[in-house]
């Protein structure tokens, strides 16, 4: 199954190599890689290069090494969590805005939403009402965190009923990215009231299974948290694309957006908010 390996690039080229029998289908999730002494000799490597590309794929998600008596290199399959970690860290190196995460949005989203008035199950049906439910009383105790949270959910629901992997995982790493920015923008009450009501919209349309209508209330829905998002991020003093970026920012002091406007009614700031070493 493996190939002596190039002296000037060991470690990638066992890697690469495994990999290629996993995509191929020879090594399946479950299986137990030959013990490292038979890697050893395949591979006409030394230990401590079989080791490190061991490491390497262990990293990249596509093994776990276990110890004991019991113990090796088996296949696994890659955790979505490893693989968005690894997507954010792509996007780390690059100038994202706000603006790109609400372009992505509408694009996809809109369409999410058409699909899911044809596919979507009874159970993410139920799903998506009991959301709603709990959003309505996290506004009623005003528990901001657990209602960004839920607002969240209630689109991966959404993504999730199109049964479109690719979608899925691209829809997830965006709400991920979401997630972070409000973290960040800290939405008021009031932000919340509006997507509640544009989610319940949403929610019948979805019933109904009237797809233009659930891609119209999706696509009025995200234009109306664009603009809101874009207003706080202008009151509270962010600019430019450091926004949206998944690394860590430099400590920045800023006003959350009621201190903006007290500070504008000639109030006092009793306090600023510090974003330190976000990720967004």
């Amino acid at each position: 199954m493996f190939r002596t390996v190039r002296p000037d690039k060991i470690s990638e080229s066992i890697s690469q190599q495994i990999r290629d029998a996993i995509f191929a289908g020879l090594l399946k999730p479950g299986d137990k890689l030959p013990a490292e002494r038979e890697l050893v000799h395949s591979f006409g490597v030394s230990k401590a290069s079989m080791r490190e590309a061991l490491r390497s794929l262990e990293v990249l998600g596509f093994i776990q090494i276990r110890k004991g008596v019991a113990g090796g290199s088996f296949v696994t399959e890659v955790h979505p969590q490893k693989a968005r970690e690894l997507f954010s860290n792509f996007l780390h190196f690059k100038n994202l805005s706000l603006e790109n995460l609400n372009e992505v949005r509408l694009i996809l989203e809109t369409h999410t939403a058409a699909v899911a008035a044809r596919t979507i199950e009874p159970a993410n049906l139920e799903r998506l009402q009991s959301l709603i439910d709990e959003g309505a009383a996290d506004l009623e105790r005003r528990d901001m965190s657990r209602l960004r949270h839920n607002e969240i959910e209630f689109h991966r629901v959404i993504g999730n009923a199109c049964c479109n992997p690719l979608l899925s995982f691209i829809l997830d790493a965006v709400h991920h990215l979401l997630v972070d920015a409000k973290d960040v923008l800290q939405p008021s009450f009031e932000f919340s009231v509006k997507v509640l009501k544009a989610h319940r919209q949403i929610f019948n349309a979805l019933g109904q299974r009237d797809p233009a209508a659930a891609g119209r209330e999706m696509a009025r829905h995200l234009a109306d948290v664009e603009r809101d998002l874009a207003l706080i991020q202008e009151q509270i003093g962010i600019r430019g694309p450091a926004l949206a970026r998944p690394g860590i920012r430099k400590e920045k002091e800023v006003m959350t957006a009621g201190e903006k406007r007290s500070a504008n009614k000639g109030g006092s700031m009793s306090k600023t908010t510090t974003v330190r070493n976000r990720r967004v």
